[in-house]
């Protein structure tokens, strides 16, 4: 199986793939769920054996990080930041969630450095878990699947091998 990196590819086929990708979402919401979860399972432990997350970082430069109360005060005591100054100057408050998180102000996020994460060690979950096709409910999930096509190699080559282990036919 060919592994496609080159963002720039990935990008331009996201766009001329659009209708198909969406076409693919909806044929994908009438398939046995557990069984696309399984397939997925499958695909993600293959594709992301084969691509470095830490080689791309892509999604640090196009998302936007979100962090719990706790992982705040785990990155400003590993940064020897002053945690209400790191709150004040560098986040904003999302309290749509069940847990309020703090979510960085800017992108890319600030703790890239040349694609490299200086946090990794101690990255928020959500980092963590990105992209997160090893979830179950992926069918669930194919808007976010969808938006992340174009920004994570990963998701890009699993949604197009995907396409071809359910016979899709576009």
């Amino acid at each position: 199986m060919k592994i496609e990196t080159d963002l720039n590819v990935i990008k331009r086929n996201a766009k001329i793939r659009e209708d198909e990708n969406f076409e693919f979402r909806t044929f994908l919401k009438f398939q046995d769920p557990d069984m696309v979860d399984r397939i997925v399972h499958e695909l993600y432990e293959e594709v992301s054996e084969q691509i470095d997350c830490t080689e791309c970082g892509n999604c640090c430069m196009e998302l936007g990080t979100c962090f719990t109360g706790r992982e705040i005060e785990v990155v400003t005591k590993f940064l020897s930041l002053d945690k209400e100054s790191f709150l004040k100057k560098w986040t904003t408050v999302n309290r749509e969630e069940e847990e309020e998180r703090y979510c960085l102000n800017s992108i890319p996020c600030r703790f890239l450095d040349d694609k490299k994460c200086i946090i990794y060690e101690i990255r928020p979950e959500e980092c963590r878990s990105y992209p997160h096709l090893h979830k179950d409910e992926f069918t669930f999930r194919l808007f976010g699947v969808i938006d992340n096509y174009e920004i994570c190699p990963i998701v890009y080559n699993v949604y197009e091998q995907l396409k071809r282990k359910m016979h899709f036919r576009y």
